[in-house]
């Protein structure tokens, strides 16, 4: 994906009032025909881990003046103005947005892009490329020397927002970060005001009653993932920190797109400390229960608990119950002492619980694993590092149903060259 398709950056960029080089990108819109492409747009670029100034969901109450003055103050690190046929009756976007973002665009380091879905008349399919002009009463030339991109159908919108990640790991570079940080939330609110952070990706919340995320944030997490190595590459920092929380496959589907093969020391933030390969603890006690079940399958279904105390119900017996012919066999791996899990031992924990996984796979002569996890947020993401050559589908545990249950969510498999995530479980 070539960088040019973004207005370069050339020189280093001189401070502007308004620009933050990895501030949040705004999304400027008429409401009236724009708000649904505006709002996909604002979650793949959420999902790519580019922040959004998007009114429906970031900006605060107050007149749209106030609002933008507030956006701007907090400071942008780029736009993009969606052009729709009814933007020619926006004074909004004319009179207030689009002067205040032309002028923060003399700063190099700020990227200014058009997504349009106004097809050519003789060309359908084709960008008419003087439509945003013509629509918002610029002179000629204002627009046109900005690159225009296609918003007809969603690869468009995936498109744009992995070339705007991409511009803005150009920027992590320029600025010399290190390490790459990536806050990391599936279960909060977006809020753009997360400043300074190299990636900051978020996900649509679950259904309201439920736990497990829902489908529709895999597909652009997948494509995240098949992207994250070109990003970190990009950013110039010599390793990742791993900052926020979320859900269990999704922190072991992040860990799979950066295996230890890929050689990025990779360590995960909290409040109890640094989980990565700053520190040198020993392993947790561990207890281990294999089971035989059907020699005829090819599934190892594992089960990992390191949470203390027994967890509400056996619900992982439960499933194996109800698809007594689905597996060959059962591993539960336990902690050996009723005390949380420390961020010291987590690297030596997570060596630990990926040999004996590996080495009961072995036994049943399969690398297909179907994994249940309850476990910390850090030791799920440093497990998915680990377990990279075993293809592994994993479940959420979901009490909105009763009683509560193991869903599927996603294949994750590594070493192939493209995203980690293979497969999208249905119903989620």
């Amino acid at each position: 994906m070539s960088d040019s398709e973004i207005t370069a950056v050339t020189q280093p960029a001189v401070a502007t009032p308004g620009v933050d080089l990895l501030g949040p990108v705004f999304l400027s819109y008429r409401v009236s025909d724009g708000s649904a492409r505006a709002l996909k747009l604002a979650w793949a670029l959420r999902a790519t881990g580019v922040p959004v100034w998007h009114d429906e969901t970031d900006l605060p109450p107050g007149d749209t003046t106030r609002r933008l003055e507030e956006a701007l103050a907090a400071g942008l690190s780029g736009a993009v103005l969606v052009v729709t046929p009814d933007i020619e009756r926006s004074d909004v976007v004319r009179n207030v947005e689009l002067p205040a973002l032309l002028s923060l665009e003399r700063d190099s380091g700020f990227t200014l892009a058009i997504a349009s879905v106004i097809q050519s008349r003789g060309e359908p399919l084709q960008l008419d490329f003087g439509a945003p002009e013509r629509l918002l009463g610029q002179p000629t030339g204002t627009l046109q020397r900005f690159k225009q991109y296609r918003l007809f159908e969603d690869d468009d919108v995936e498109s744009l927002a992995q070339l705007m990640v991409l511009q803005r790991m150009a920027m992590h570079a320029r600025l010399g970060r290190d390490p790459l940080v990536i806050n990391l939330q599936t279960r909060g609110e977006p809020r753009a005001a997360v400043h300074g952070t190299g990636l900051v990706v978020r996900t649509r919340l679950p259904s309201a009653g439920y736990r497990a995320p829902p489908t529709d944030i895999w597909a652009p997490m997948a494509a995240f993932l098949a992207l994250l190595p070109e990003l970190v590459a990009k950013s110039g920092a010599s390793r990742v920190v791993i900052r926020g929380g979320a859900h269990l496959s999704v922190a072991f589907a992040l860990g799979a797109a950066l295996p230890l093969t890929s050689g990025w020391p990779l360590t995960v933030t909290d409040r109890s400390g640094d989980w990565g390969p700053e520190v040198d603890g020993a392993a947790m006690p561990l207890i281990d229960v294999e089971r035989t079940l059907d020699q005829r399958r090819r599934i190892l279904a594992v089960a990992i608990d390191l949470v203390p105390g027994p967890p509400p119900m056996d619900t992982f017996e439960s499933h194996l119950a109800a698809r007594t012919t689905s597996y060959a066999a059962s591993l539960r791996i336990s902690l050996g002492e009723d005390r949380m899990i420390s961020a010291e031992s987590a690297v030596a924990t997570a060596t630990e619980l990926s040999r004996r996984v590996r080495n009961a796979a072995a036994k049943c002569h399969t690398n297909r694993v179907s994994l249940f996890l309850r476990v910390p947020f850090p030791l799920a993401l440093h497990l998915g590092r680990m377990l990279n050559t075993l293809t592994v589908e994993l479940f959420e545990w979901e009490d909105g149903a009763v009683p509560p249950v193991y869903v599927p969510t996603v294949t994750v498999a590594s070493g192939r060259g493209a995203s980690p995530i293979t497969e999208i479980a249905t119903g989620t």
